[in-house]
């Protein structure tokens, strides 16, 4: 995650899950298909895992997996989420630029954009500590969203929501190299009132040519690049996962 991006998520941290317009189970088992197929055996990690709605889930598939993020306050949902829920998980605090494992493993997943929080230079450092961090033979997914979705869809937009326990403004900006993100999130207190929380984030562009050289540089071979769950690739795609083996 880049510098500038070191503070997101601090203020809607709790409320992660319910903002996130995603159907985890099923993007789970697309994910554990292809971890099922693919990896030969069952220790990984889960980058950018936020709050841990993936881990849990590989987790609750018989996968051997930690959890790790750059945001404290995610972490702190993840662990406290997943000891509610009865499940066992390592969540530690780490940069996926500078990702260091004590053993390597034999998956890594890094999903919901989190390759889109770091700019070109930081994707390439990021995958480089990957390739170190899997052992020979050790998958990779990850998934982006799309330079469609985030300057046509997304971008110079604003975005809200009105609940019952609170209320968001988001407010997006294009620049040449992706999206600036401001979010005002209001959470309503025990006694009735509102507070208010404001974050910032940065998401980066990442064009499919340019993911597919950086996996090649840090020693990568492709499996597949497809559209969300499987769908074929096309130009008003909003997503695209990637799937790789470390040669």
């Amino acid at each position: 995650m880049s510098d500038k991006n070191s503070a997101a998520y601090n203020a809607i941290a709790p409320l992660y899950e319910r903002l996130m317009d995603v159907d985890y189970d099923v993007w789970a088992n697309y994910e554990i298909e292809f971890l099922k197929e693919y990896s030969k055996g069952n220790k990984g990690v889960d980058a950018g895992c936020g709050s841990g709605a993936f881990t849990r889930r590989f987790r609750r598939a018989g996968f051997d997996v930690i959890g790790a993020d750059i945001s404290e306050e995610m972490l702190s949902v993840a662990a406290e989420t997943s000891r509610r829920e009865g499940l066992d998980i390592k969540y530690v605090k780490q940069d996926i630029r500078s990702l260091k494992l004590p053993e390597r493993v034999h998956f890594i997943t890094a999903l919901t954009d989190c390759f889109n929080y770091v700019d070109g230079a930081g994707m390439r450092r990021a995958l480089s500590r990957f390739h170190s961090s899997l052992v020979k033979g050790g998958v990779l997914a990850f998934d982006i969203s799309t330079e469609y979705k985030l300057k046509e869809l997304i971008g110079n937009g604003m975005f809200g929501e009105d609940a019952e326990d609170y209320s968001y403004l988001w407010f997006n900006r294009t620049f040449e190299g992706g999206v600036e993100m401001d979010i005002s999130l209001f959470t309503k207190t025990a006694d009735g009132k509102y507070e208010k929380r404001e974050e910032h984030h940065t998401q980066y562009v990442h064009r499919e040519q340019d993911v597919l050289s950086a996996l090649d540089a840090a020693g990568f071979e492709v499996i597949k690049v497809e559209g969300h769950l499987g769908a074929p690739v096309s130009p008003d795609c909003e997503r695209l996962n990637f799937f790789a083996v470390r040669k």
